[in-house]
């Protein structure tokens, strides 16, 4: 009873441990015990029940469902822990309730060096056998053992093969291929084009006249030189996969929350990453990784047309078929795909909420409690022939200029998970307000959420040229439509993420939204027209990574909320390294918005001792700016006005240091070692002359510098040791004359300095 076969099987893989050569546990209810008709002699029987099993060696003991709720059950008894396997234990099996809840021994078995109450193992050794298709096998386990079966393939044909039994495949390396291994072949070079064949390896050869391995499979296609043979797969020991289709608010999809009251090193979550082969085995891999984040935007959302609607439910059933039903959500709205029922006509203005149109602003405004109310400026203007009126609040609004709106065919580019969209993807906005303007234009205020969801003035849009501003008038292309909030998707989610999308059994397929002032009018939701749950249009980006710390007394340590210590023998290449797709800012036209991949690499918003601190020596530089197809690298500082900013760069054509902004301040420190000075770019070879002594009764004198000018263009300033009127009649790039009035004395000399 109570399902018995599959509890012996679940008590064996608890790790129940009995005494050596004492007879193997057995599965007892507690009713067999004594009597559970109350708490008192439940509690009683329970006591009894556990000492008699582990008299007897242990075993599995089964709280009926007829037990009272009342009872407390606790599993804390277990005979003392040896150095080997033995000790007896009990496994409580409690059915209460309708739910199963295990109470596992305290202390466990010993086992691979930990003394557990649950275990289970995997053992994936499938010999000449090979897993499927490229996939993902997970375990639930504490120990993953990965014998064999397993692939981590992804490399090329040396030459071409043709359809057959038992063809010679020249792979560029035999690395990673073993008999009986599942392998795709495809009929594109470097890519994934079919038809592709899926093989399993017959035999391993070597060709000694090509002096090459080669491995035997049966072909229904031919293949080119340069064709992927792969297969990949993930036998990783845990995995955890949550969909959210309901508001709500989730500490983590796997959370570990430790309260570390006593002392003792404290790790919540600890990764170790041993290695001994090489890690990287082919195209694709990505290497080592003990931690990983990534962040998707998901473009693949939910589409189909309207069956049938029953407004007095607030119910729209939708057709099967490719509709992505898995991505149905409550608080995303269901946009009527219908254009007959959108409003296009004439154009928009974006006035961003730090421009100014027409002389006028519009700003952004926070306040309310704890400045929690955050009214994003800007203003969406309407032309005059906007046919614009109160009836529009509560449909959705979007531009549709091509720069806005993502694209099947959209040239920006985009890397790794990030892969363009099958259909137009529009970012529809709630509108909230409809307000007229002096001239008669009119003005709409849309739905977007920063903290508060608030009537917001504009959204931010993909290119800053398309806002308007005063000599700067961008008009856009619109659309309104009518949609509804979703707020029901409990008959309309689909496990359509394990068929591509398809849903193609019988299924409610229904969906219940709000109401709005178009229901029951043609602008209502009927048989026939095409409708979707678009992505949100105002996200706030995902952190992969998120560090708060909230200590309260100071550090008997240096401490660091980041802490990377390299204690290998040889050099990580870097120790911190940001990467991206855009290198060079003549890609910015591949972008969609056309900026930088990063507003700022690292921004230092705290207050702190020391911003940069080195604390090693540094071989080469401390600071080192490369500065790429000679664009400089320039050090900023905001400042305030006349200037705007200063800023210090090296010149990448002649490596000079050029600063502009302010005055040059040294606070009363000198400048030594100079070879000239300029005031033009032009720089100078030549300072001064000291002491130059002047040969008694001479009334002239020719100065010859040691490194010659670029040119004559330059002021010399003359000071001889006695009284006397001067000149400088000749200048040239190789020196200068000096006319004196007065004959020279003797012991007589002259200084002199140029400036450029």
């Amino acid at each position: 009873m109570y399902a018995r076969r599959l509890t012996v099987l679940l008590a064996i893989c608890l790790g129940c441990a009995w005494m050596a050569g004492a007879q193997a546990p057995v599965e007892r209810t507690l009713d067999e015990f004594g009597p559970i008709d109350t708490v008192e002699a439940a509690q009683a029987t329970l006591q009894a029940a556990v000492q008699a099993l582990l008299d007897e060696g242990g075993g599995v003991l089964v709280i009926p469902p007829q037990v009272t709720q009342e009872l407390e059950i606790e599993n804390l008894q277990q005979g003392e822990r040896a150095t080997s396997n033995e000790g007896p234990a009990v496994t409580i099996i409690d059915y209460r309730g309708g739910f199963t809840e295990f109470l596992v021994a305290p202390i466990g078995r010993h086992q691979t060096g930990n003394w557990t109450g649950f275990r289970v193992e995997r053992m994936l050794n499938l010999g000449e056998g090979s897993l499927p298709h490229w996939g993902t096998q997970t375990a639930q386990a504490i120990d993953n053992f990965i014998i064999s079966g397993s692939s981590s393939y992804m490399h090329v044909l040396d030459e071409a093969v043709e359809p057959g039994e038992d063809v010679r495949c020249y792979p560029n390396t035999i690395r990673g291929i073993w008999i009986g291994a599942y392998l795709n072949i495809t009929s594109s070079v470097m890519g994934y084009a079919e038809p592709m064949d899926r093989i399993t390896v017959k035999d391993i050869g070597w060709d000694a006249e090509t002096r090459r391995a080669y491995f035997t499979c049966d072909l229904e296609f031919e293949h080119p030189a340069g064709a992927l043979i792969y297969n990949k797969h993930n036998v990783n020991g845990l995995v955890v996969e949550g969909y959210c289709n309901a508001d709500n608010q989730t500490g983590g999809e796997i959370q570990a929350v430790r309260h570390n009251y006593a002392v003792g090193d404290s790790f919540c979550i600890s990764g170790i990453f041993r290695y001994m082969g090489d890690v990287f085995s082919g195209f694709g891999d990505e290497g080592g990784i003990v931690l990983n984040a990534e962040t998707i935007g998901d473009l693949d959302f939910f589409r189909s047309t309207v069956e049938a609607v029953n407004p007095d439910n607030d119910e729209v059933v939708y057709a099967g078929g490719k509709c992505n039903a898995h991505t149905l959500s409550t608080s995303r709205p269901l946009i009527n795909m219908n254009r007959d029922k959108w409003i296009t006509q004439g154009t928009v203005m974006i006035v961003s909420p730090s421009g100014t149109y027409q002389g006028e602003e519009y700003p952004g405004v926070i306040g309310g409690p704890g400045n929690a109310f955050n009214y994003q400026g800007g203003a969406i203007i309407g032309s005059a022939d906007c046919p614009w009126d109160e009836s529009i609040i509560g449909r959705f609004f979007c531009i549709t200029d091509d720069s806005e709106v993502l694209l099947p065919n959209d040239p920006s580019t985009v890397g790794g998970y990030g892969k363009p969209p099958d259909r137009p993807v529009y970012r529809w906005y709630e509108i909230k307000a409809v307000e007229p303007r002096p001239d008669g234009t009119r003005r709409i205020k849309i739905l977007r959420v920063r903290w508060s969801a608030v009537a917001a003035g504009a959204p931010n849009l993909f290119d800053a040229e398309n806002y308007t501003y005063d000599g700067h008038e961008r008009p856009l292309h619109y659309a309104i439509a009518p949609g509804a909030w979703v707020y029901d998707v409990s008959r309309g989610w689909a496990r359509t993420h394990q068929t591509g999308g398809v849903l193609h059994w019988e299924h409610p397929r229904t969906i219940r939204v709000t109401p709005n002032g178009d229901r029951g009018t043609r602008f209502d939701f009927e048989p026939g027209d095409e409708i979707e749950q678009p992505v949100g249009p105002d996200p706030w980006q995902p952190r992969p990574l998120r560090i708060r710390t909230f200590d309260q007394i100071p550090s008997t340590m240096p401490s660091s909320t980041i802490e990377v210590q390299q204690l290998g023998r040889v050099q990580v290449p870097h120790g911190l390294s940001f990467g991206g797709i855009i290198t060079r800012r003549d890609q910015l036209e591949q972008r969609k918005d056309h900026r930088p991949a990063y507003d700022s690499i690292i921004n230092l918003s705290a207050l702190s001792d020391i911003g940069l601190e080195f604390n090693a020596e540094v071989m080469t530089a401390a600071i080192m700016f490369r500065q790429p197809n000679d664009y400089a690298q320039p050090i900023m500082w905001r400042v305030n006005q006349p200037y705007g900013s200063a800023s210090l760069t090296v010149r990448p054509d002649s490596g000079d240091l050029w600063f502009r902004g302010g005055n040059l301040d040294l606070n009363g420190r000198t400048v030594q070692r100079v070879t000239g000075l300029s005031a033009t770019q032009t720089p100078a070879s030549n300072l001064r002359g000291i002491n130059i002594a002047v040969k008694e009764g001479a009334t002239g004198l020719t100065v010859s510098f040691a490194t010659p000018e670029p040119d004559a263009a330059y002021a010399v300033s003359i000071t001889p040791s006695w009284l006397t009127a001067y000149a400088v009649p000749t200048k040239s790039a190789e020196g200068f004359t000096v006319q004196l009035a007065e004959p020279a004395p003797a012991g007589a000399t002259l200084d002199w300095v140029i400036v450029r």
